[in-house]
């Protein structure tokens, strides 16, 4: 399969984790393929996405800022390894490593420049505040409410496998919209399909390298995850939520599934699959998006 990237251009979105007064920058690989099998299911076409995704060659991360008409990567966990110099200013190096903290992603043109510390820390964290800004919302009322809302002063990316059947299931959801409070437009985006930069491709497709980034929030199959932890620095972040069945007649609690955060990195790549998170006795399946995928890191 190509690889493409999809540029996806929001005006307002509500992407939550749990809290209805806030709202992220973004958004990961699994929402956005749970709001593609929503899509799928509309179209008749629920079995051809699922088999189409389960391919060894099926890719998806998740979204990622694009700004002034450049990717951003996620900050790479553990990276850049701290090199002992002892003519720096110890304020320095401590004021250095407060602003990268505050640093979520990083230009893909100052992306090596920044593990072999040789970027500009201040100008990458200025760029990023060019991407959203977050805004509560009240919702009036006899209960008022607020809804945290994000509002996006540049676009989202995500790299994915194209084909026809993705390019129509992406091209429904820009008008049904991803995240939250869709009913009154929330979520709703402009689709822009594009070809990669070919040395970001060709990173993407490396073989052997000594380390890789994480882009889609995944975990490995119980097979691969011994081997994957070794040398790897990560994050966890908790998947659960309700599904809804007409047969059920309510909402039920999904299966917890804790995945590595896209940003992890590791000294072994991953597989991973897509679980089915089903609550006990469920009718039919509750798919989870686990694929790992992976880009090459210079050090």
């Amino acid at each position: 399969m190509t690889i493409k990237l999809y540029k996806m251009s929001f005006d307002h979105a509500h992407f939550g984790e749990g809290h209805l007064n806030e709202s992220h920058d973004a958004f990961d690989s699994g929402r956005l393929f749970s709001a593609l099998f929503i899509e799928a299911l509309k179209l008749g076409e629920a079995d051809a996405f699922l088999k189409e995704a389960n391919k060894e060659t099926f890719v998806l991360s998740d979204a990622f800022p694009y700004i002034n008409d450049e990717p951003y990567l996620p900050k790479p966990i553990g990276y850049p390894k701290h090199k002992e110099d002892s003519g720096k200013d110890l304020k320095e190096v401590r004021r250095q490593a407060k602003q990268v903290k505050k640093i979520n992603y990083i230009p893909w043109h100052q992306f090596d420049d920044f593990l072999q510390q040789r970027a500009s820390i201040e100008e990458i964290a200025q760029a990023q505040k060019q991407l959203e800004t977050h805004e509560p919302v009240m919702k009036k009322g006899e209960d008022p409410f607020e809804v945290g809302m994000t509002a996006f002063k540049a676009s989202l990316y995500v790299i994915a496998s194209e084909s026809v059947l993705f390019d129509l299931l992406m091209e429904s959801l820009q008008y049904s919209g991803i995240g939250g409070k869709r009913s009154v437009g929330y979520g709703q985006f402009i689709l822009e399909k594009q070809d990669l930069p070919k040395e970001f491709l060709s990173r993407l497709q490396a073989k052997d390298a000594q380390a890789e980034l994480l882009l889609s929030t995944s975990v490995p199959t119980d097979e691969e995850l011994a081997g994957s932890l070794e040398g790897a620095y990560y994050m966890i972040k908790k998947s659960s939520g309700f599904t809804y069945s007409e047969s059920v007649g309510n909402q039920l609690r999904k299966q917890d599934l804790y995945k590595f955060k896209a940003g992890s990195t590791f000294k072994r790549s991953f597989t991973g699959n897509i679980r089915d998170v089903k609550p006990d006795d469920f009718p039919h399946p509750v798919w989870n998006y686990a694929k790992g995928f992976f880009f090459a890191l210079n050090i």
